[in-house]
């Protein structure tokens, strides 16, 4: 079985994924700090996925590409947040986060999925709006594993209150993506600590409704 291993950064406390593969690790995120992380532990990045857009989520991402020369994965609705992180400065945001020119998209049908692989390893991609607009879900069967992003958490799921943000859009595809996959499905969210599949129908309040 595999375990991811986790990194931790930025003023959010995000997390970032990192998956063992030939000749390094494929990582889901970029939160701040990671890069010199990276470097200090002279680890490979061979593809960077970006499970959406917002700015503790992809603060990293141009560093990594840089230092790595890695692909970065995102869904096409998110990208102009990645390419243009200066938006961010409307929500608060006073330091300059690097922004990626060079992005490639993950091909996923509108609030459905597709397989996706990369760096030779099958994944299953699920779009899911509501907390943005180009949320994404990655699902590793062989792994019984799951990157949701800020979609869902331990006890709770992603807020719906910003912009492109659409609660109706997250439960429904929290129930038709997630909530499908079998119980011992583990979960690792964007913060907080791990969960599974089983767990969060038995008591994640959000999912209760």
């Amino acid at each position: 079985m595999i375990t991811p291993t986790i990194f931790t950064g930025g003023d959010l406390a995000t997390n970032a994924y990192l998956l063992p593969v030939e000749g390094g690790v494929i990582c889901f995120d970029a939160p701040e700090g990671l890069a010199a992380a990276l470097k200090q532990k002279n680890i490979t990045v061979k593809a960077l996925v970006l499970t959406h857009g917002h700015f503790d989520h992809m603060w990293d991402s141009a560093l990594i590409q840089d230092d790595h020369k890695c692909p970065v994965y995102v869904h096409a609705d998110d990208a102009s947040m990645v390419k243009d992180p200066s938006v961010f400065s409307l929500f608060g945001v006073r330091e300059v986060i690097q922004p990626v020119t060079d992005l490639t998209f993950i091909e996923v049908p509108d609030r459905g999925s597709a397989p996706f692989v990369v760096s030779g390893e099958k994944f299953q991609v699920f779009h899911i709006p509501g907390h943005s607009k180009g949320g994404l879900a990655i699902y590793h069967e062989g792994w019984g594993l799951v990157i949701p992003g800020d979609i869902l958490f331990a006890g709770g799921v992603g807020r719906w209150d910003l912009p492109g943000g659409s609660h109706e859009d997250l439960m429904a595809g929290i129930r038709k993506h997630l909530l499908t996959l079998p119980d011992e499905t583990r979960v690792y969210p964007g913060h907080g600590g791990a969960t599974t599949i089983g767990e969060e129908k038995e008591s994640n309040p959000f999912l209760a409704e």
